[in-house]
């Protein structure tokens, strides 16, 4: 295939050897989301593909492993290879209208996370609610094809399920082996039949108890990582098995009484991840662009709206990191305020001047006592206070949409 009659995006009419990439970073539109909805398009040129059937029968030849594929995404100035014999079903989801960020403090956490979990590091990162914690495990999964489990710690419940658990039925009692002591010692088939190892992500890592914490150990060891399983019969865990997890604290508890759930994880557990980050909140400068790709309607119906909320954001998050307003006002807040204020253009067909400030109530009223409410609308309203005016346009709604059910 010539240059002339590279792939072209059906959506946009970019063109290059690779979709994959430009779909993810630009669309927000997975290869399997992007067949359905204009199937047969060619996604990959034919000289990207001769070059890796060219590669993969010269590693047969010599009896290696076949690598993963020469195509590769870009992941902020990484270029990362593509493992296109994992199928999507076996990542992570991507995350609605993902971008890796490019401004302030969390574009270089994400960086140097990257770094470490591209590496095939051990990795905790910590942070407040909404800075992309987990987002950036189900990223890395989706996009590079990197077969992934997901695990949630609940405080107080019995985790031993993950890795084994007894069974009854008509014959007696047995043993059946969990999914995560699967994973951990056998890695991830191949459609080849190739095995890979798999990402490990925890979320919520510090509302372990001591126990829950405790099956890290084995795991994460340095010298060679094992996993236990039914009568006390103790594998190792396969090569190159990685584990990430999340929380919102450092692992020493909760130090401002906003994170109660959370406890404090033994020293030498944490001292078992080769790499430690805290993540900080996402600049408005990137978080824009996201928010504008979630809520298209409203930012073509009132985009000065935008620029409103994220002054707003920026008191909100300053007063809080100052410890001057005890409450969170994560990315989730900032959906809420903007998800309700396009509700309300869509139900409505019109823009109203307060409409900043009404959507602002989607948050507002779950601050948690009315003096922090009130602190909140106090550094909101000089950003707020002068109203939006909107671009006019027939939604086709209704101007009553109750249709007088009053």
């Amino acid at each position: 295939m010539t240059t002339a009659t590279l792939p072209q995006c059906r959506i946009c009419g970019h063109e290059d050897h690779y979709l994959g990439e430009h779909l993810a970073e630009v669309h927000s539109v997975g290869l399997e989301e992007y067949l359905g909805m204009f199937p047969g398009s060619p996604t990959v040129s034919d000289a990207a593909l001769a070059a890796f059937e060219t590669e993969r029968e010269k590693n047969v030849r010599r009896t290696l492993p076949p690598v993963d594929t020469e195509l590769r995404v870009n992941i902020t100035d990484f270029a990362v290879r593509v493992n296109p014999d994992v199928p999507e079903e076996a990542c992570l989801p991507l995350p609605d209208a993902y971008r890796f960020p490019l401004h302030g403090d969390l574009a270089v956490d994400t960086k140097e996370a990257l770094i470490s979990i591209l590496s095939g590091r051990h990795v905790y990162i910590h942070g407040k609610p909404g800075t992309g914690k987990d987002a950036l495990a189900h990223a890395i999964s989706n996009l590079l094809r990197r077969p992934a489990i997901i695990k949630q710690v609940q405080p107080g419940s019995d985790i031993q399920s993950w890795f084994f658990s007894r069974s009854f039925d008509k014959d007696g009692t047995s043993w059946e082996e969990g999914e995560l002591l699967r994973a951990l010692r056998d890695g991830y088939t191949c459609r080849s039949g190739r095995k890979i190892p798999y990402l490990i992500l925890i979320t919520d890592f510090d509302r372990a108890t001591k126990s829950q914490a405790e099956t890290m150990r084995l795991v994460l060891d340095s010298i060679s990582g094992r996993v236990e399983g039914p009568g006390g019969k103790v594998y190792k865990v396969f090569p190159g098995t990685q584990i990430v997890v999340t929380a919102n604290t450092a692992g020493g508890g909760d130090s401002q009484g906003r994170m109660v759930s959370a406890n404090v994880i033994d020293g030498s557990i944490l001292d078992r991840f080769q790499r430690k980050y805290q993540f900080h909140w996402m600049e408005w400068a990137d978080e824009v662009e996201v928010v504008k790709a979630k809520f298209p309607m409203l930012f073509e119906r009132c985009p000065d709206a935008f620029d409103q909320v994220g002054k707003a954001t920026a008191a909100l998050r300053d007063a809080i990191g100052k410890e001057q307003l005890y409450a969170e006002f994560s990315h989730r807040g900032v959906c809420a305020w903007l998800g309700h204020m396009e509700d309300i253009v869509g139900m409505t067909g019109s823009v109203p001047k307060d409409l900043v400030k009404r959507g602002a109530r989607a948050f507002l009223d779950g601050m948690p006592d009315d003096e922090t409410r009130l602190s909140a609308e106090r550094l909101c309203d000089p950003h707020i206070r002068g109203g939006v005016v909107g671009v006019a346009r027939d939604t086709g709604a209704s101007s009553d949409p109750l249709g007088g059910w009053r």
